[in-house]
């Protein structure tokens, strides 16, 4: 529990609780973002720690979602558990910047990335995120490929691993412009 302090009455932080912002996570059975259908993994224990401190834990509901707190400019550890001991780290952190562009290699990994497709380890942050990997239209990076015709068999689009005129505002409506 966070402690709570007060202030005096014109203080401009008066009664204020500083509670680090949530990012949802989804623990799935396939990737995208959540629809209406059940993807959700009913049941996993989990606990998540800021500075090494447990700050949650819990098991996840039907849909399979854990909101993780996140402090501004730091990072939380997602842990899974079995029998009590962690099996699965995840360490979460928040960008603020804005995506590059959808028509943008880099634009189309870091969208992929956010629905939860997995396009390897590539990149300065090994987030799979690079755009020396692929030009902007015919895909080379094999992974990158292989999410992007998951993306597009999942969507019920033609899969040709090309982003084209069907693929990229399907991309863009299900993880933002």
């Amino acid at each position: 529990m966070t402690p709570i302090s007060r202030l005096v009455n014109d203080s401009t932080a008066h009664n204020t609780l500083n509670q680090p912002p949530t990012v949802p996570i989804f623990l799935q059975m396939s990737p995208d973002a959540p629809q209406d259908d059940v993807r959700g993994i009913m049941g996993v224990s989990f606990q998540v720690l800021i500075n090494g401190s447990v700050v949650q834990s819990g098991t996840t509901p039907q849909d399979g979602r854990i909101d993780v707190r996140v402090p501004p400019g730091g990072s939380s550890t997602l842990q899974l558990l079995v029998d009590g001991s962690a099996v699965a780290d995840y360490e979460i952190t928040v960008e603020t910047g804005a995506l590059d562009p959808a028509n943008q290699v880099r634009g189309q990994q870091e969208r992929l990335r956010m629905l939860g497709y997995q396009i390897g380890s590539d990149g300065p942050d090994g987030n799979g995120v690079n755009a020396a990997t692929a030009d902007a239209m015919n895909v080379s990076n094999g992974e990158f490929e292989r999410a992007l015709l998951d993306f597009q068999a999942d969507q019920g689009l033609f899969p040709d691993a090309i982003v084209g005129k069907q693929t990229r505002p399907r991309l863009v409506s299900r993880a933002g412009a």
